[in-house]
């Protein structure tokens, strides 16, 4: 019990202490004085004002503020405990949130890390044979012609690497499908993409959505899927899967589900999953949105089931 709360308990048995020593003192001191007996006369002398009825009445008032005592201390503890279960709610939050945090600090500057490396190793070293190619071409322009071809050939190779590395990276960044085609066909062609990646069969149904998204939406729910998808290629091993997002007129709902593995549902396995980073960015961005995101056994396989009021998925 927390210490202010022992606090509250305290003052609540020392109060009731003291009103039980009140009035077992004024017990004594009316049987030692015969209270009762010297207020007989007076109360026969008011009998047309019925005060004679007024010890029981009092009586009454006393065991009925006695109750209503006791049914607010009770009221008092019970939101102590509510308070203390929010409280102990929040503290958890925070410390998550702090977590969170600092593990997206660290993603990011990973991230931030494999690009700048990349750009040193392959744009760097490409930009370095493009200046070398280029003045072999100017050195031996008249008198090395076939030369001069071979170099051109390397450049245009080198420049086609240049431009596949730089795709990637743009699309690593933001995927460039939901710009110029849509949620949509950007889902489409994600799922065409990972499919020949992992040669697992995926099946995507959606019903027009595009128009009725807005773009945060849009971009969430396409990294929802692609960290589903990752995640069922690392650890599912499944052969199939399915994913659907349509629409009611109260709330948008995306179900992805595998038949692979499943899982066990040892507590050891589901404190993984739900501590892996994968699984608290998926639903970070739908907690953003006010959404709902589960996962249990699909059986077999797994299913993840996001729901998201259309209010806020609206643009």
């Amino acid at each position: 019990m927390p210490p202010h709360q022992r606090s509250i308990v305290t003052r609540t048995w020392r109060d009731t202490v003291g009103v039980i020593a009140l009035v077992l003192c004024f017990a004594s001191l009316a049987l030692h004085f015969e209270l009762s007996e010297q207020l007989l006369p007076w109360l026969k002398q008011h009998e047309s004002w019925q005060v004679d009825e007024l010890p029981l009445t009092l009586l009454v008032l006393s065991l009925g503020l006695v109750w209503f005592a006791f049914r607010r201390v009770a009221d008092t503890q019970r939101e102590l405990r509510e308070r203390e279960a929010a409280q102990l709610q929040i503290t958890t939050l925070l410390a998550h949130n702090r977590d969170l945090t600092q593990r997206l600090f660290n993603a990011q500057e990973d991230e931030r890390r494999i690009l700048a490396q990349e750009l040193h190793d392959e744009v760097g070293q490409a930009c370095t044979a493009l200046r070398i190619e280029g003045s072999y071409i100017a050195k031996a322009a008249f008198t090395q012609p076939d030369a001069v071809v071979l170099a051109a050939q390397r450049i245009s190779t080198t420049s086609q690497r240049m431009h596949s590395l730089t795709r990637d990276m743009l699309k690593r960044l933001r995927p460039p499908q939901l710009d110029s085609m849509g949620l949509e066909s950007a889902l489409q062609e994600l799922c065409r993409t990972w499919q020949t990646q992992c040669g697992i069969c995926c099946e995507l149904n959606t019903h027009d959505l595009s128009d009725v998204l807005d773009d945060y939406t849009c971009t969430s729910l396409y990294r929802v899927i692609q960290e589903a998808l990752t995640n069922i290629a690392k650890h599912a091993h499944a052969s199939q899967v399915h994913i659907r997002l349509q629409r009611s007129a109260n709330t948008l709902h995306l179900c992805v589900e595998d038949n692979g593995i499943g899982l066990s549902n040892t507590p050891d396995q589901l404190q993984n999953i739900e501590q892996g980073f994968g699984w608290v960015g998926m639903r970070e961005r739908v907690a953003s949105l006010q959404g709902r995101i589960d996962w249990g056994d699909a059986q077999p396989g797994l299913r993840i089931d996001v729901h998201i009021p259309m209010k806020v998925a609206q643009p």
